[in-house]
């Protein structure tokens, strides 16, 4: 661990202007009981988010937002249920023209923001920093300024209080 401490002294806002003004490449992990979320950033700026808490897979997601039909996924859950090697969802959609490119970004950026969204709410846990850790095999990064996505999670959070 290279930095870190409690979410009741520092929470995750201020974390995340930490890191991003300090311009540190690294993985950022924030712990509770009940989940943990990993945050990578390169030269400060956030590039990749996952949770383990996530509702939704990407799948799900692309259905529900109307991106591909349910029997679309289904066929592709099939095909992976089944193949020697699994590949990622998101390119076996693309291969079978279910889905483009661009989409596939939109949305992979937009769960990405939704894992921001949900920590930024975290009153307690602790929070590591480890430098120089970048995310394994992922091709799809965010190219979303930080501190937007920080507006707009204390600005959702400011309307659930109403």
């Amino acid at each position: 661990m290279d930095f870190g401490g409690d979410l009741t002294v520092l929470e995750p806002a201020l974390v995340f202007q930490i890191v991003n003004m300090a311009g540190i490449t690294g993985e950022l992990k924030f712990v509770t009981p009940e989940s943990v979320a990993s945050f990578y950033f390169k030269s400060g700026e956030l590039i990749y988010a996952t949770i383990d808490t996530r509702k939704k897979k990407l799948g799900e997601f692309l259905v529900e937002n109307g991106r591909i039909t349910r029997e679309q996924l289904d066929v592709v859950l099939r095909e992976h249920a089944t193949a020697k090697e699994r590949g990622r969802i998101g390119n076996s959609l693309i291969a079978r023209k279910y889905l483009d490119y661009e989409t596939l970004v939109a949305a992979v950026s937009e769960q990405i923001k939704e894992v921001v969204y949900e920590v930024l709410a975290w009153k307690q846990g602790q929070f590591l920093l480890m430098k120089n850790i970048l995310p394994k095999d992922e091709d799809i990064l965010l190219d979303v300024k930080l501190d937007y996505l920080i507006l707009e999670g204390l600005k959702r959070i400011d309307e659930a209080d109403e």
